[in-house]
């Protein structure tokens, strides 16, 4: 909820340009996190066994591999500014680069939680530091910091969940030392971060592009339709990921076979997710103007446009979940390769038509990704890939319908209600045909009486004990 909070007051307080900036520099500290970590905290996670030592040798490695980021973003601080014609980012960048030394310290302390399967205290810590976080960034926008407001927020952000995670965690690691074990952890790590690094080009590919061609006001339209897209899903998805994959590998490393499992996680998330970005695409104008304000009108389209990619990517996360769970890091890396090349060649053909063809080369980008991965995984690791491909299709097929008429009736409408009533009566209607079709499915109607059976046996049993008292 904070990080939505902040990307509507962030959009009132500071211009297209000023969160340009900011995500010109996004571009390096996703790199630099992805190297500060390079795979080692999933590594931690997945293992069946973590002794002390190894988690000692994992949080050093990372400390090691922060601090190594931090200078070399603060040293290449001048190439960066250079490479987008923007002075401005000679002076952010060197504060940016302390987050990787933040994040590097608290990395295995998170680990660590996730391992004992302290979901809530996970999820407060990050939770709690999001809100402090907003909090100071909010408070320096409205005294005029501009685009260092952002820089304020995000370091607090990150030092408060390193000072939470630190206190609550009950454990402090030791001196590095050798022991057994490290180099499958080294190697698992290896390969997920090949991997990563693979996607972070392809995921970072368009804000690239955007930033260099058109610049820091360009980049802060496109920016917001992105983190329009992105911060709902992800709010469920991460936080997600530090539930779903630990359970999977303990599933895996019993002998069992975790993608029964796996299949009623897609079809959950993906049914609630499908229904938003059904939702986002049809009212894309009326949300753009009534969230960010009128100043982002030419993020509207490009958010319609990425939310049909943001339901596919729905898929894709959940075949990322089955290639780690199952320990095939390297053919995750080998489809990376494929699908991130594949991405970035869609991107930058897309780019020849403006804003909205990159945000059409991202989408198509992401659609072939999911059957390529599906069928990766069906050849390396025997995935039931017509369940899962039957599942995402009568899912993603109900939110394309629903959504379209969406968008139909909205365009139909636009010049003769106001934003609010579109946005009023739109967003039940499109509900409503998307709940619809979705309760079609006999597979959905099944989860929903698994879920809806305990809790509807709870309340009886409530209302029989009132009843014989």
């Amino acid at each position: 909820m904070a990080q939505f909070v902040g990307l509507v007051a962030f959009s009132h307080l500071l211009s297209p340009r000023e969160i340009g900036i900011f995500a010109m520099l996004v571009v390096f500290q996703s790199l630099g996190e992805l190297f500060r970590d390079f795979g080692l905290s999933q590594a931690a996670i997945q293992t069946a066994t973590l002794t002390q030592r190894q988690a000692s040798n994992l949080f050093w490695s990372n400390v090691a591999l922060g601090i190594v980021m931090s200078v070399a973003l603060y040293a290449g601080a001048p190439f960066v500014a250079d490479l987008y014609s923007e002075p401005a980012l000679r002076d952010v960048a060197p504060w940016v680069a302390v987050s990787f030394t933040i994040n590097a310290l608290q990395a295995q302390f998170q680990v660590r939680m996730a391992r004992d399967l302290r979901f809530i205290a996970l999820t407060a810590t990050d939770a709690s530091s999001q809100f402090i976080g907003l909090t100071a960034g909010l408070i320096a926008a409205v005294e005029g910091a501009g685009y260092w407001s952002l820089v304020i927020q995000m370091l607090t952000i990150y030092t408060s969940v390193l000072v939470q995670r630190v206190v609550i965690a009950g454990w402090w690691p030791g001196l590095p030392g050798r022991t057994s074990g490290m180099a499958a952890l080294y190697r698992y790590g290896w390969h997920s971060g090949l991997a990563q690094f693979v996607n972070y080009v392809g995921f970072n590919a368009d804000s690239y592009i955007v930033g260099t061609r058109w610049g820091a006001s360009a980049l802060g339209i496109y920016n917001r339709a992105f983190q329009l897209f992105t911060v709902p899903a992800n709010q469920l998805l991460a936080p997600l990921t530090n539930v779903v994959l630990p359970f999977l590998s303990k599933r895996h490393h019993a002998g069992e076979d975790f993608y029964p499992f796996l299949l009623k996680v897609q079809l959950a998330i993906s049914v609630v997710l499908t229904g938003m970005f059904a939702v986002g695409a049809a009212l894309a104008d009326p949300i753009v103007t009534i969230v960010l304000g009128a100043e982002w009108h030419a993020s509207a389209l490009l958010l319609s446009i990425l939310s049909i990619g943001g339901a596919v990517q729905v898929m894709s996360y959940v075949t990322f979940w089955a290639y780690l769970a199952s320990g095939n890091t390297r053919p995750l890396f080998h489809s990376a390769v494929v699908t991130r090349s594949l991405l970035v060649l869609c991107i930058v053909v897309g780019s020849t038509a403006g804003l909205p063809g990159v945000a059409w080369g991202f989408t198509t980008g992401l659609t072939a990704a999911w059957f390529i991965n599906l069928a990766w995984l069906k050849r390396c690791d025997g995935m039931p890939v017509t369940a899962f491909l039957r599942s995402g299709m009568h899912v993603l097929l109900c939110g394309a319908v629903s959504g379209s008429f969406g968008w139909i009736a909205t365009a139909q409408l636009s010049g003769h209600a106001s934003v609010v009533v579109l946005l009023a009566a739109g967003v039940p209607t499109v509900g409503a045909l998307y709940g619809a079709l979705i309760m079609s499915s006999p597979s959905v109607r099944s989860l929903f009486r698994e879920s809806a059976g305990p809790a509807a046996a709870r309340i009886a049993e409530s209302l029989r004990g009132k009843g014989h008292r």
